[in-house]
């Protein structure tokens, strides 16, 4: 076991698959005790055991990150197995596939509440923890989509756009507190997100190999954008906030 985490406390949303998952995983393997919040209950415990298995410390807390009663909660647990978080990973996230004159409001509301809100919900009740043992870190999930029109992915592109300025405007008002505030910009990274997106596609292989040629290093995978996570979780960008760190496999080098 490696220790650029170790002493960290770290609680990752949306930790029960794909990027999430293997961020704990990761993040374990650095030294850092894991919170792993998530409404997968099953897939959760399975990432939990699997950290502990290997000499790992970890914690499931079930929650739905648009509940800020079920945050609370999970803040609750987490503190009492672990500690006080000094690193969140605010990973939590979905995709909702249609044009605009396609995607209902109910979808376009739960895409924002899931992808955005989210992140205001659980960092306004972590926030005065972190306060309290002098930083941290906190990671906010954008996405390449920030940057790029996807024609399909109004709602997706919108909302990773709001991620990256909210991230900003924490980073300035939390930077004299020792807390800094990132963004992490994923390309198109091989997850089940992926899959599903494809699923709906009436030629899912050629959209596939449409998506992949748009990225010079080709799709990611959930470890590239871990290690990401890892470095600003660490110490070692502890000069580095507000910043949108584009892991994004070339395509806005196009």
């Amino acid at each position: 076991m490696a220790d650029r985490l170790k002493n960290k406390v770290a609680i990752i949303t949306g930790a029960s698959r794909g990027i999430g998952a293997k961020s704990a995983e990761i993040f374990a393997q650095e030294g850092a005790a894991v919170a792993v919040w998530d409404v997968l209950e099953e897939r959760g415990h399975t990432v939990v055991n699997s950290i502990i298995e290997n000499n790992g410390r970890a914690f499931f807390c079930r929650c739905d990150v648009t509940s800020n009663d079920q945050i609370e909660q999970a803040l609750d647990q987490t503190i009492s197995n672990l500690g006080i978080p000094n690193v969140l990973f605010n990973n939590a996230g979905i995709a909702v596939v249609g044009e605009i004159e396609e995607i209902s409001e109910e979808e376009w509301d739960h895409q924002y509440a899931v992808n955005v809100k989210s992140i205001y919900l659980v960092s306004r009740v972590v926030i005065p923890n972190m306060r309290q043992i002098g930083g941290g870190s906190i990671i906010n999930m954008a996405s390449e989509s920030a940057y790029v029109g996807f024609p399909m992915h109004p709602a997706y592109t919108s909302s990773k756009a709001a991620v990256v300025h909210l991230s900003r405007s924490m980073a300035v008002r939390y930077a004299s507190e020792s807390i800094r505030v990132n963004s992490l910009c994923p390309g198109t990274i091989d997850t089940e997100l992926l899959q599903e997106f494809l699923d709906q596609q009436e030629n899912g292989d050629a959209v596939k190999k449409e998506i992949e040629d748009m990225h010079p290093l080709g799709i990611g995978t959930s470890e590239d954008i871990a290690w990401a996570a890892v470095y600003l979780a660490s110490d070692e960008s502890k000069y580095m906030t507000g910043a949108p760190m584009l892991v994004e496999g070339g395509i806005l080098s196009l």
